[in-house]
């Protein structure tokens, strides 16, 4: 444990280096936040109700999707991977007495770490801004569930992460299609609205994939529009797409090594 602990601390320091862009970064999760919050409020000027949310529903979902969203993003460290693949720092790693996969997880660990703390203050400010404006939930059940649901969701997102670092085994860039799928995968898991507004054939196709469990059923449960029973399926659901996940990661890897062998290591 010893050894994880001192990844850990080390991407700590690291990323305390960069303090002037976390608060740029933190400053512009507020502002986007906020932004969202005043559009939906302006649609909802005559309207009382939009599929069967409120106003204060609908600004309740939006800051907690937003604060479920941070708390369990993994802040493109598949770049860092790509870098590894790219300049040849993977050689050194793959010497090291500690897998590739568990030292970039543990990696992960140490930036959410850091997340985790500014996500809070961002979070306070957000609630004492909108603190009228928001639905609060005090049942300890479903706080319990929901902190399973997320901390899946954070190692979902962790594999998913390292699966696009993997693509810089067979391209050179990978930044676009970072950002291609993480716009998917915020529009398919109900991060910018909830995803009932959609077309009844494209949520019902949408259950099927994993992202809908990381951030519209965790809101659902908190808000109360789903039950308890509906929030333990959507984990397990969550669950087998985090197991399946990872045996695909696991594949990619050995598809992946073998061709950056054969390149030159």
């Amino acid at each position: 444990m010893k050894k994880y602990w001192i990844i850990i601390n080390n991407e700590i320091q690291r990323q305390f280096a960069y303090r002037i862009g976390i608060a740029a970064y933190s400053f512009g999760n507020i502002a986007e936040v906020i932004v969202m919050v005043v559009l939906w409020s302006i649609v909802y000027r005559n309207i009382e109700t939009i599929h069967g949310y409120t106003a204060k529903e609908m600004v309740s979902y939006l800051v907690f999707a937003w604060f479920f969203s941070f708390l369990t993003t993994t802040y493109a460290f598949e770049a860092n991977i790509a870098k590894d693949i790219q300049t040849g720092a993977l050689n050194n790693m793959l010497v090291k007495p500690i897998s590739y996969l568990r030292y970039m997880a543990t990696v992960a660990t140490g930036r959410i770490l850091i997340a985790l703390l500014i996500v809070l203050i961002q979070d306070i400010l957000i609630i004492l801004l909108l603190r009228g404006r928001l639905i609060f939930s005090a049942d300890v059940s479903k706080i319990v569930l929901l902190l399973a649901m997320l901390s899946v969701t954070y190692l979902f997102n962790v594999l998913f992460s390292i699966g696009i670092g993997f693509l810089a085994f067979w391209t050179t860039e990978i930044s676009g299609i970072y950002y291609a799928l993480k716009v998917l995968r915020n529009f398919l898991s109900g991060y910018y609205f909830p995803i009932v507004l959609l077309p009844v054939a494209l949520v019902k196709i949408n259950l099927f994939f994993p992202f809908v469990y990381t951030a519209y059923i965790p809101v659902q449960l908190y808000l109360g529009k789903i039950s308890f029973a509906e929030g333990l399926r959507g984990l397990a659901i969550e669950i087998l797409w985090l197991v399946a996940l990872y045996v695909i990661i696991k594949i990619v890897w050995r598809f992946g090594l073998k061709k950056y062998e054969s390149v030159g290591i």
